[in-house]
């Protein structure tokens, strides 16, 4: 059963806004678990807080939560007001799940095509054509040579549709583990994977911004300094040129005392948004409006391409309807043929 760290974060902040402190929230969680294991990873928690170590460590070593949400409350605990930042964090999952959801809704469709297209191709290759070899067996020579070669052909076109079931199954399944991996280091390879493929470069593009600038923008308003912020995203993204973007962007400000605006992260409109603002609340404002904005263009390009993977998967199963209906149909309706017309020419089957 997988802890749900959303849960877990809006109790503690329940117990904080009642004046009580995060080991007494720990400690009611300890009580309330639903299962052994929820038990067992609180309590870890709730003795790692009594024995003086950081939530966010104790975190990371109980393996709970993404790198971005430990990053966060790592620079949360630095921060003034641990329970303002709590309550950015919780509202940056709410976003992050409300784009999974929304995500989500429009995969259905491609996983149940897929679905019926592999226990198709699956079948015809390793139980339908074998079948038909076998039952072909006990007929004359003429018979099984036109058998096999039509078979040939069955398996053939077998062989085109699970390469097609691959190739489209393998580029949905890449978009899918880059978008809503829980794993870092499996979502980063597929990142890597994804930036190299078209259409899914911008999709995966779009969406590490919408999570990169709604993390800053919410540590920022929170409390959290922009050095710190920035720090923290160099160190949760895993896509290298918006890592040296904001490596270019730190050191700009610690050394040039400046903010410079890199082309790889913001484009003329957000470059124009971000000049002027004063405060690191402003600032962090105006990340969480580019959040937004990159939020959406995610969403209609991801929209786009899961329209053209359940197209794509409709003629995929059409044509699994067709090699199951050339295997199976057609091969017993040229076995009869077959014998008709031995049976006419030489009377022998």
């Amino acid at each position: 059963m997988k802890i749900n760290v959303y849960a877990m974060l809006k109790t503690l902040l329940f117990t904080l806004e009642n004046g009580k402190n995060l080991s007494s929230g720990m400690a009611l969680l300890v009580k309330t678990a639903k299962s052994k294991k929820e038990k067992a990873v609180y309590s870890s928690i709730y003795n790692d807080l009594k024995e003086g170590s950081s939530f966010s460590y104790s975190l990371k070593k109980n393996k709970l939560g993404s790198l971005d949400i430990t990053q966060f409350l790592t620079m949360a605990e630095s921060g003034a007001n641990f329970k303002v930042a709590l309550e950015k964090i919780i509202h940056y999952l709410e976003v992050k799940e409300e784009f999974e959801r929304e995500s989500n809704e429009k995969t259905t469709l491609p996983f149940i095509y897929f679905f019926i297209v592999s226990i198709v191709v699956l079948g015809v290759k390793f139980i339908a054509v074998p079948y038909q070899q076998s039952q072909s067996e006990g007929y004359s020579q003429e018979i099984i040579l036109l058998i096999s070669n039509h078979l040939i052909i069955a398996q053939i076109m077998a062989d085109i549709l699970f390469f097609l079931l691959l190739l489209t199954g393998s580029y949905f399944i890449v978009l899918m583990i880059a978008l809503f991996s829980t794993s870092y280091g499996t979502q980063a390879i597929a990142k890597e994977i994804g930036l190299r493929l078209p259409v899914i470069a911008n999709i995966v593009k779009k969406f590490e911004k919408f999570i990169l600038f709604s993390m800053i923008g919410e540590m920022l308003q929170s409390g959290v300094s922009f050095k710190q912020a920035i720090a923290a995203a160099i160190e949760t993204t895993s896509i290298s040129t918006y890592k040296k973007a904001l490596q270019y962007s730190l050191d700009s400000v610690k050394y040039k005392g400046k903010l410079v605006f890199h082309d790889a992260m913001y484009d003329a409109m957000e470059k124009e948004l971000m000049l002027g603002v004063g405060s690191s609340h402003q600032v962090g404002k105006v990340m969480v409006e580019i959040s937004s904005r990159a939020k959406s263009d995610a969403l209609k390009l991801s929209t786009k391409f899961f329209r053209m993977i359940t197209i794509i998967s409709i003629f995929l199963m059409a044509f699994a309807v067709f090699i199951e209906f050339y295997t199976v149909v057609l091969t017993q309706i040229l076995i009869q043929k077959g014998l008709i017309d031995l049976s006419r020419g030489t009377g022998t089957y």
